[in-house]
């Protein structure tokens, strides 16, 4: 059962694919994309869990905000919606910007979350040549529309092999990025240039933690998130061969092979 809603929050539009029935798992997104990066782990998971895929704020079929936004406002909306839906504990899943996200959840809710997937992401803040370059971006997409984190973005996203092999994903991905709504994409910018660091947050987590690399990975290269998941007590580690950023669509077996059974032990230990 495919159950698709708006939910209104704080006086803006939030798109949600809500898959499934069971206890909940929430999956948030990376950037410049939206809720179908995680199309292969929802069709998975809603046989035997409720998935939940939010669009944030100003990506895919959500509104763009109207205000600066901060990683901390968008865990607040997502905070919002879980209200909405009546979801009051969930495993947490971030992927890249997603899991940015996924730390001021945890900030800010710890006694939410069941257990958390990082998937391709950093726990450092961006360093000043950082910043610069999301900065710069911003300005682009001002210039350029969507078309400007496209071409920025896809390079980086998928390993040669990807898009020797997959020129279909590749033509989907491109097509999904050059739909992106410009502003919404230079808030999320913003909103992580000047996110704050998480490597101090690490040591406290409390919950089951699987951290997923790429193999290829130029954006979170493995041997940084191995470390990462070195500082998480009792976190799980895996690397997914030939894939690079975009691990969970690159290869999605392998990824669910590593996925599916956290979940369960997540959820059956809750």
């Amino acid at each position: 059962m495919t159950d698709n809603r708006h939910m209104g929050i704080a006086g803006e539009t939030m798109f949600v694919e809500d898959r499934g029935q069971g206890l909940p798992i929430v999956l948030l997104h990376g950037f410049p994309l939206d809720h179908r990066m995680w199309k292969h782990q929802t069709e998975l998971l809603a046989q035997d869990y409720r998935v939940i895929t939010p669009d944030l704020p100003g990506m895919g079929r959500s509104a763009v905000p109207g205000e600066l936004m901060s990683m901390e406002r968008y865990a607040d909306e997502v905070l919002a919606l879980l209200d909405r839906l009546g979801v009051q504990r969930a495993v947490l899943g971030g992927f890249s910007m997603g899991g940015y996200l996924a730390f001021a959840l945890l900030r800010k809710a710890p006694e939410r979350f069941l257990g958390l997937l990082l998937a391709n992401t950093r726990a450092e803040a961006d360093t000043a040549a950082g910043r610069k370059g999301r900065m710069q971006l911003a300005a682009a997409l001002y210039e350029h529309g969507a078309a400007a984190a496209r071409d920025a973005m896809l390079p980086k996203l998928l390993a040669e092999s990807t898009r020797r092999e997959q020129p279909a994903l590749v033509e989907e991905l491109a097509g999904l990025m050059g739909g992106m709504p410009p502003e919404g994409l230079v808030q999320a910018s913003l909103a992580m240039a000047f996110r704050r660091e998480a490597v101090s947050l690490l040591g406290e987590l409390a919950l089951p933690t699987l951290v997923v690399a790429g193999e290829h990975d130029a954006i979170a290269p493995p041997d940084e998130m191995r470390a990462m998941a070195e500082r998480i007590p009792g976190a799980a580690f895996g690397v997914i061969a030939g894939a690079a950023h975009l691990a969970p669509l690159e290869q999605p077996a392998a990824f669910n092979r590593l996925l599916a059974p956290f979940v369960a032990a997540a959820l059956s230990s809750s």
